[in-house]
């Protein structure tokens, strides 16, 4: 009988050693929604510089995210988070004081919860279906001289530039 109350004890211990463990792995599980609204501004750094003369159309370009994103009080963008882009367009310097150009669309980043969103360049929408806009940099050039050369467009280190998210996005925390 001792035997097996106290073999019944012991199924009785696994048995809510195994339900406490459960419900642990649950709680773990669990996860708060939080939205990320379209629109919502951000502030990136590029990671090298960009030069009119040495880019091409199609290069890729990385950023990083300059300041944690919070929603009430929650990082849902964490600092450092690489962001995404790539060369739109980029024309050197030319005669006659031609400056250079220099094109560069904004892509994605992650979320917290490793989602990729969609960034652009600008607050509002260019128009239904397009995604992203592109940051142009040009750089002028005084007065313009017979044979002057242009100067080439160029984007140092660690520039820091506002990009905005290209849609909503549910973000789950952990909680």
């Amino acid at each position: 009988m001792k035997k097996s109350l106290s073999l019944a004890m012991t199924i009785c211990l696994l048995s809510l050693g195994a339900v406490a463990g459960l419900a642990q792995e649950k709680a773990a599980g669990q996860t708060k929604p939080i939205e990320i609204p379209d629109g919502t501004e951000l502030s990136a750094v590029t990671t090298e510089t960009i030069s009119s003369k040495t880019a091409t159309e199609g290069d890729p370009v990385v950023f990083k995210v300059d300041e944690d994103l919070k929603i009430n009080d929650i990082v849902v963008i964490a600092k450092g988070t690489m962001v995404k882009g790539y060369v739109s367009n980029a024309e050197k310097n030319g005669h006659f004081g031609k400056a250079g150009k220099l094109g560069l669309r904004i892509e994605s980043t992650q979320t917290v919860d490793k989602q990729t969103i969609k960034l652009r360049a600008s607050k509002g929408k260019e128009g239904e279906g397009k995604t992203g806009t592109t940051v142009a940099l040009v750089v002028l050039f005084g007065p313009l001289g017979f044979l002057k050369h242009g100067k080439n467009a160029e984007i140092k280190e660690g520039t820091k530039i506002k990009v905005f998210t290209d849609e909503t996005k549910t973000v789950h925390i952990p909680m």
